[in-house]
């Protein structure tokens, strides 16, 4: 059944790769089970026909079983109760929740495919067509907008076009200030602002909650679901988006963030490109955020998007349903 919709694994997989291959293939799996000894025998017999792949050859294949444990548990431990998996007694098999299309688990699932839909080496039937077009345009858009929520702890709102909302840059800057944003808006836009402009760049701004403006921290944000997601930084988009929208900015403390659905396996570029980017919101920090985000909206706070999370569940069990066909 798994064949279907993914590649069998193949030698050049990295631990936390083989854990997403893993991850797939109980989600595909009628019975949500994802076998390690399946996998390892398909490695192993990789490793007889590549004969000159010296290196290969001696992978430890109890240190495999230890790498995949070790990031299991990496993910557990940074994602708690928005991780949909876990491993079995004697880490022979991979579990998906039964409840995996619950809400707390659609954050991370949506990531997980997301982060497979171009040059995966492993999903065989990546989302395409309006599922795709969706997920770029709408789906991934409410995940970044609860992620913000919940990192400011506060409200946020939804910058990026298309937006839901109808409302203009002008207009949606008009209600952010009245929600203690703590900033005026230019209206009309400052006279270098370009006349066809939809969102300025920004795809999501969000602020710490506090009595009365200004906030603590005012951050922007945006959304980068593809893989040129290290090109992406928000700072410039930030200041040419106050310079032709805003005036008498009240905070000093600006934060910046990319909300991406990947997993970074290289710590160095991870570290590297925070500093890039000042925050990086990935596959490890966006669930458990997002989760926070529309528990604070389901409390009576502003948050843009939280009344879609049941379009994010279903969208999901619909790429699911089309990759099983």
């Amino acid at each position: 059944m798994t064949t279907k919709a993914i590649d069998p694994p193949t030698l050049d997989l990295n631990a936390g790769q083989l854990v997403d291959w893993l991850e797939l293939a109980a989600l595909f799996d009628p019975y949500h089970t994802a076998r390690l000894d399946p996998l390892l025998a398909s490695l192993k017999q990789l490793t007889e026909e590549s004969e000159d792949n010296i290196a290969q050859a001696d992978r430890s294949w109890e240190q495999i079983i230890d790498d995949v444990e070790n990031e299991v548990s990496y993910r557990q431990k940074h994602l708690t109760d928005t991780y949909p998996f876990k491993l079995g007694d004697g880490a022979e098999e991979l579990l998906l929740a039964d409840d995996w299309d619950q809400v707390r688990y659609a954050f991370y699932l949506v990531c997980l495919v997301t982060s497979h839909v171009t040059g995966s080496p492993i999903l065989k039937v990546p989302p395409s067509g309006e599922l795709l077009k969706q997920l770029r345009n709408q789906i991934f858009q409410v995940l970044s907008t609860l992620a913000m929520a919940g990192l400011s702890k506060g409200p946020a709102i939804t910058v990026g076009w298309p937006r839901k909302s109808g409302e203009t840059v002008v207009e949606l800057m008009e209600r952010a200030a009245a929600n203690g944003a703590g900033f005026g808006v230019r209206n009309p836009p400052g006279q270098y602002t370009a006349p066809a402009e939809k969102d300025g760049g920004i795809d999501v701004m969000a602020w710490t909650p506090e009595v009365s403006p200004p906030p603590s921290t005012l951050f922007y944000g945006q959304t980068a679901s593809g893989n040129n997601w290290v090109d992406k930084p928000v700072g410039s988009k930030a200041r040419l988006f106050e310079n032709n929208y805003l005036i008498d900015v009240m905070t000093g403390n600006k934060g910046h963030a990319t909300i991406i659905p990947f997993r970074v396996w290289d710590q160095r570029l991870f570290q590297a490109q925070n500093l890039e980017h000042r925050a990086l919101i990935d596959r490890l920090r966006l669930p458990p955020h997002a989760y926070n985000g529309l528990q604070q909206a389901l409390q009576g706070m502003m948050v843009d998007e939280a009344d879609q999370i049941d379009t994010v569940v279903a969208w999901l069990k619909e790429y699911r349903a089309m990759a099983l066909a």
